[in-house]
């Protein structure tokens, strides 16, 4: 919905998913088999049965795949569900929600203006500003830190800048440098957003033109972009939850470098292809976004893992270049990356030294359970670090499908609907509207869209179709003075009522 794009500027089966979706010309295969790593080659039906088992155990509605052999793609196939609870079948064309995948996109691009001379980047970001970073409202909260003058474009696209990954997953809701810029490794979605907002400045054109015209329309991959765009309208998957529900896509209208790019897993691996036949100049570039830049010595990349260390993958090489994570293995190396959203789960690694890698993007809640047999399924991967990315064994004991109750709408009075009119600051940058007509609330983000809340108690809203709850905070004498919003039972920072 468009107020939660707001917040988050701020994720018999086994036949049905087999013979689900068109799968592409097999042309470039050798005798309909693909190449595993270990030098084997699995026929295609081999590896669809695989595939299509593990989505069924995992209770994945949908997955867009494309597989990489000799650096070139040479699979393309969409299983399962764009929309589950219509039946609506993936093909090769039906657009996914990207979510973290925008994140390697944005770097090869900002490498490219790096290869341009338009951004160096070992320069400081600030100094590319016209005025001092604390200046501007999204980074009052780093006045008096100078250490934000160390951050460049190589510790971002690294993900070294000290950031949290958003600041509303921490206990103040504030932007803090944790570490100092540089110095280890941290996942930081905020370190990608001040990359964009410079990148813009610098360049004096907003993230989506700078893609189409850098990217994506010299890659061709026409069924991509960080926008959403009326052509997709006919072809789209819709996310799901945990349980198989299908809930409705966010069609966002605002460039995010850190997670806002919709395409389909052909398209992504056009740019893999790219990263592995690049020549001349271009492949110094390249050879740069795979060179180890930071060593990672977390035990994990999310949650409390990030602060403990260890050393367990040193023996891989885990890092992460410009970009992407990395590791070394009896393959030679590789390179990968997650994405992650509600009802969108994806993985990808390529193996850069043999020219072997698979896309996987999945509409599901469900998929980064089963997602090790599935990438060993498509290309015989065996080493990718799951642990340390931090995706949950599968364990079928365990797996409950049977969805809870879906909310139910009470009338309230609108005399008490009323109360709830006003604006709503999260920081000044991020406010929210709330309107009463004809007795029916809405709620208003930044892009100007109007959302119906639906009262589940006297404070408790939701938007139907969505995991989202807002809840309104009333004081002892009975004023509105502020609105929590839950996403999936996670609470961010409240946001004050202004007006």
């Amino acid at each position: 919905m468009h107020v939660v794009l707001t917040v988050l500027t701020v994720l018999a089966m086994a036949l049905a998913l087999v013979g689900c979706g068109q799968r592409a010309s097999s042309a470039g295969l050798s005798g309909g088999s693909l190449a595993m790593l270990d030098g084997k080659s699995v026929p295609v039906e081999d590896v669809e049965a695989a595939i299509a088992q593990a989505m069924d155990r995992g209770g994945v509605p949908g997955l867009s795949c494309a597989i990489i052999n000799d650096g070139q793609i040479v699979y393309r196939r969409a299983f399962g569900y764009k929309d589950k609870d219509a039946g609506t079948e993936n093909d090769e064309e039906t657009i996914f929600a990207a979510a973290s995948f925008s994140k390697t996109a944005f770097a090869y691009l900002v490498v490219l203006l790096a290869e341009e001379g338009i951004i160096d980047l070992d320069r400081p970001l600030h100094e590319y500003l016209s005025k001092p970073l604390p200046a501007y409202p999204a980074y009052a909260d780093l006045e008096g830190d100078d250490r934000y003058k160390q951050i460049t474009a190589r510790i971002v696209l690294s993900h070294s800048t000290g950031f949290p990954n958003w600041r509303f997953l921490t206990p103040d809701g504030k932007l803090s440098i944790m570490f100092p810029p540089g110095t280890r490794h941290g996942y930081s979605g905020e370190g990608i957003a001040l990359l964009q907002m410079v990148v813009q400045e610098v360049t004096g054109e907003d993230l989506e033109a700078l893609a189409q015209e850098r990217v994506f329309r010299p890659l061709g991959m026409d069924r991509s972009s960080y926008v959403w765009q009326e052509a997709f309208e006919d072809n789209f998957a819709r996310p799901h939850d945990t349980f198989g529900r299908s809930k409705r896509l966010e069609k966002r209208n605002e460039p995010d470098a850190a997670g806002s790019m919709v395409t389909t897993a052909g398209d992504y691996a056009k740019l893999l292809v790219a990263i592995l036949n690049a020549e001349g100049k271009r492949k110094a570039s390249v050879d740069e976004i795979l060179k180890p830049q930071i060593e990672i010595d977390s035990r994990q990349m999310f949650g409390p893992g990030v602060l403990e260390r260890t050393d367990q993958y040193r023996d891989i090489g885990l890092a992460w270049g410009l970009g992407w994570g990395r590791f070394d293995s009896e393959h030679g190396r590789a390179f990968f990356h997650t994405g992650h959203d509600l009802g969108w789960q994806n993985y990808t690694v390529t193996y850069a030294d043999v020219g072997i890698g698979v896309v996987l993007m999945s509409n599901s809640d469900n998929f980064e359970g089963v997602a090790p047999q599935i990438v060993e399924a498509a290309i015989g991967d065996r080493h990718s670090p799951f642990e340390w990315i931090g995706y949950p064994p599968f364990d079928p004991s365990i797996v409950d499908r049977t969805p809870p109750p879906e909310p139910v709408a009470i009338d309230l009075d609108p005399a008490i609907l009323s109360t709830y009119v006003g604006t709503y600051e999260i920081k000044p940058e991020q406010q929210f509207r709330v309107k009463l007509e004809d007795s029916q609330l809405f709620i208003q983000g930044q892009d100007g869209g109007w959302e119906a809340l639906h009262a589940e108690s006297e404070t408790r809203f939701f938007v139907p179709d969505s995991d989202y709850r807002f809840v309104f905070v009333v004081d002892e004498a009975g004023e509105v003075t502020g609105m929590s919003i839950e996403i999936q039972g996670l609470a961010l920072p409240p946001a004050k009522k202004v007006d």
